[in-house]
Formats: structure tokens, sequence, C-alpha cells
């Protein structure tokens, strides 16, 4: 058995292998879902290669780049992570961990985001992380948010001539993945997240004098077929009532019932409409878990949203994650570490979706 980077010759055989676990007849492929791991290209994914030249384990390993306030983030994202089951009890999928762990930190990365949260990943560091205000939306306070937002956009899907306008609001946020354009239509057109939730993906925009000031992504339930999942906004920007406006037209439309709208900490102004809506809140973590990559690199990369110096000799990696990204970690107002605010995130179940 080899466990090593996979090779691009053989990643079509590793989507296979994906495809068997995570779906089912009639399912848009694993391919096609995650181009990010999957494409042909220079890969970061790993696999535990049998004698026969079959794949028995696989992990797909992702980079991207974060920006939070002034700082960019090099990440990577584990996902589709998955063992033939003739080779299961083996502990591949533990070993091909550790090769991620030892890949991201020989890149220069600070973080390893994962979007499961079993033992594999918690007995190798991965914790919960940041924190979510989940919103929910019904009929009542989706017309309550429509009316706050106010009538002053045209709110229609979202066209080809759109991508460069959305792709600077997805990048002027103040925590969000970086995307180019050509990454940003790919990831649209793929539906990773709404694909794993078994709905479509409805993307708008809100139009004021001719300029785009908001955009949505929604997964939700497709025509005349039962829903298997709650209606979820997959990825927003743009000016918080123009947000507010797209969210609650979705919410409104035939079929949805109730959206669900998990919103990061920082973006107050949009809780704000949605609490004053009477949307539905419940405070949770981020998407999945993270685990440090590398700390120097971590602390480097975090430097300038830092405000003050900290020693931070005595903070293990768990105590870390909380003190710089968890806004109610409560290291953040021990004497020691003195107050200030939490690093901003997006939320990690987007169109990025790993």
């Amino acid at each position: 058995m080899q466990l090593r980077l996979i090779k691009p010759a053989e990643l079509e055989q590793a989507a296979l292998l994906a495809h068997s676990i995570f779906r089912k007849a009639g399912d848009t492929s694993m391919k096609e879902l995650f181009p990010l791991i999957f494409s042909p290209g220079y890969t970061h994914s790993y696999a535990a290669v049998a004698e026969d030249g079959n794949i028995a384990a696989f992990m797909g390993l992702v980079p991207s780049t974060i920006r939070t306030g002034e700082a960019l983030l090099n990440v990577f994202s584990i996902g589709a992570v998955c063992t033939d089951p003739d080779y299961r009890g083996q502990g591949l999928a533990g070993q091909l961990l550790q090769l991620c762990q030892t890949h991201a930190a020989n890149a220069g990365a600070s973080l390893i985001f994962v979007s499961g949260d079993r033992s594999l990943y918690t007995r190798a560091g991965c914790v919960p992380f940041g924190g979510t205000q989940f919103a929910e939306l019904n009929a009542s306070s989706a017309h309550a948010l429509a009316a706050a937002a106010g009538e002053e956009w045209t709110l229609r899907p979202m066209q080809p001539g759109d991508f460069f306008a959305v792709n600077r609001l997805l990048n002027e946020r103040e925590a969000g993945q970086v995307y180019s354009p050509g990454e940003l239509a790919l990831l649209l057109g793929a539906e990773a997240y709404a694909g794993v939730l078994g709905l479509s993906q409805r993307t708008l925009v809100a139009v004021r004098n001719g300029s785009i000031e908001g955009f949505a992504a929604m997964a939700v339930p497709a025509a005349d077929v039962p829903a298997p999942s709650p209606a979820t906004a997959v990825e927003w920007a743009g000016q918080p009532q123009a947000v507010a406006a797209l969210l609650a037209k979705a919410a409104l439309c035939g079929g949805v019932g109730t959206l669900q709208v998990p919103v990061p900490w920082q973006e107050r102004s949009l809780l704000a409409l949605l609490r004053d809506a009477g949307a539905s809140l419940s405070a949770g973590a981020n998407s999945g878990t993270v685990c440090i990559a590398d700390r120097e690199a971590l602390l480097r990369q975090t430097e300038v949203c830092r405000k003050r110096s900290l020693d931070l000799s005595s903070v293990d990696d768990k105590e870390l994650i909380s003190l710089l990204f968890d806004p109610a970690s409560p290291l953040r107002t021990s004497d020691s570490l003195g107050e200030s605010e939490a690093i901003p995130l997006p939320y990690m179940s987007g169109l990025h979706f790993i």
C-alpha cells in the first residue's frame, strides 16, 4: 500500500470512489460538485493506493485564501474523505490526514478547515471554532424583513454579465474567501453545498440605479420535488438592506417554507435586520472544525488583526483558536491576555464548501 500525493490521472478513480460512498443513483456526481478537488491540475490531495493500482482511500485537500479585515490567511480545506469498504479498519484515513497536515504546514498554510467533526479529526487536533447566529425566516418574518429592506432594488436572477460586480461585492466583505471571477463562475455552476443538501441553487442580485448592490445564493427545493433539507442561504454579499431584500424574496417563494440563514457574528447590521423582523435566532459555532497547520504562520498572518502584542507562549493550539476566532472566548477577557475582538471568518459551508 502506497500513501502519497495523488496523481492527476488517478483523480477520476478517486471521484468514483467518493461518489460510491456519498451519493446515490441519480445524484450529481462528486466530480461535478467538487471541481476544486477532482479537476485535473496541480493537486494537493492524498490517496492510499493498493498494489493493484486501485484507490483504497482518498482525502481531498484544497488551498485557498481568506481575507479577514486587512489580513490574508493562506489555508487548506479537507473534504471528500472516503475509504473503500474492502480496506476499512487499517487506519488509512488517519495516515492520510497526517500527510495532509504535513503538506499544509510545508506549504506555509496557517489553518486547515474540515467539513466534518468526527473523531478522526478531533483526535488530530481539530476543534469547533468561531461564532454564528442561525436565523430562520418563516413567512411572517420574511414579509417583515422585506418591508424593512424597502423597495429600492430590482431583484432578479444573476446573469453572466453580473460576474465582475458580484465578485467585487464578495471580495469587499469584512471576511470571506478570495475569489477570481473564473473561480466564482466555476463554484456557482458546481452548486456543491446545495447538491450535498439535495437542493437546487438559486442566485439573485439586487440592482439600484443600474448598479448591483446585493447578491445571494440560496439552496432551495426543486419544483415539484420533495425537499430532503430545509432551504438554506449559501452565500451573500453587499449592502445589508439589499441582502435582506434578497433573503426575504427567497423565503417567500413557493415551496420554500422556511429559509435557514447562518450569519457570521461580525455581520451585525444584517443580524439586526433579521432580529427586528422577528426571525428566530440561535447561537452556535462555525461550520465543521479547524486545526492549526503551522502556529508561526498563523501568528504572522493574523498579526495585523491583533490590536496589541500578547504573550501566547503558554496558550495551546485549542486555546489559540478560541482566542483568535471565538467572539465568546473567555480567554479574551482574562487579565493575562486583555480584551480584544475576535478575528472574523466567513461561514465555511458556502460556495467554497469542500
